[in-house]
């Protein structure tokens, strides 16, 4: 695990940042603003995503269709990957952990800065192994966040605080994912889709094949 020091971080997009809609305006970033200062606590955050290899000592009669041990466990509900964390004595990371550990504290959109690189990360229309070397990694030491697969969090979907947005599916229902992945490419407008501070939400009982998650623990 790597260790995220107390202090403060910028979170959610600049009013001024024009980001494509994806269905409806519910997906323009209006759910992350207004952009604000943020306090944490200290906390860890696992360096890279939970595996197969990882995920089938909790679940060993669960099958996938990959047998490859070190590719990030997908295709996992909610309630999978929270009881898979606990079962080891740790959590899910809440969605401003995720974004920390992400952005760093320099407000930045990508793990690696503000302009966005395709090559940087993996959005190609295959995941890789965990330990695959590119430049998909925050100045925290974490790995793989901007890309590969997207995450679940333990965040209810919300509204930020201070924030007028209104949407029909906040409260706790739905959970929050994060990160881009390697099927985001399809959807045409990958740049702002992947940006770090982009909010997906998801059922806790849904399985995406472009979803994982890696565990957290507070300090």
């Amino acid at each position: 695990m790597v260790q995220i020091p107390a202090g403060d971080f910028s979170l959610g997009f600049d009013s001024t940042l024009e980001i494509k809609p994806f269905i409806s305006e519910n997906t323009t970033g209006l759910n992350a603003q207004p952009k604000q200062t943020l306090f944490l606590e200290a906390f860890f955050i696992d360096q890279y995503e939970t595996t197969y290899e990882d995920f089938l000592k909790f679940k060993p009669k669960a099958r996938y269709p990959t047998h490859i041990p070190n590719e990030p466990v997908r295709g996992v509900s909610w309630f999978e990957a929270d009881s898979y964390c606990l079962s080891i004595g740790k959590r899910l990371p809440t969605e401003f952990e995720w974004e920390k550990a992400a952005r760093g504290s320099d407000n930045r959109l990508f793990v690696w800065g503000n302009e966005f690189n395709k090559e940087n990360a993996n959005f190609s229309k295959k995941v890789i192994g965990i330990y695959t070397k590119n430049k998909d990694q925050s100045i925290f030491g974490v790995w793989g966040m901007n890309g590969n697969v997207s995450e679940w969090t333990s965040s209810w979907y919300q509204p930020y605080p201070n924030s007028s947005h209104q949407d029909e599916n906040y409260g706790k229902k739905l959970k929050v994912t994060r990160g881009g992945s390697y099927f985001k490419r399809d959807h045409g407008f990958m740049k702002d889709f992947v940006m770090i501070p982009f909010r997906n939400i998801s059922p806790l009982n849904a399985r995406f094949w472009d979803t994982g998650f890696r565990c957290a623990l507070s300090e």
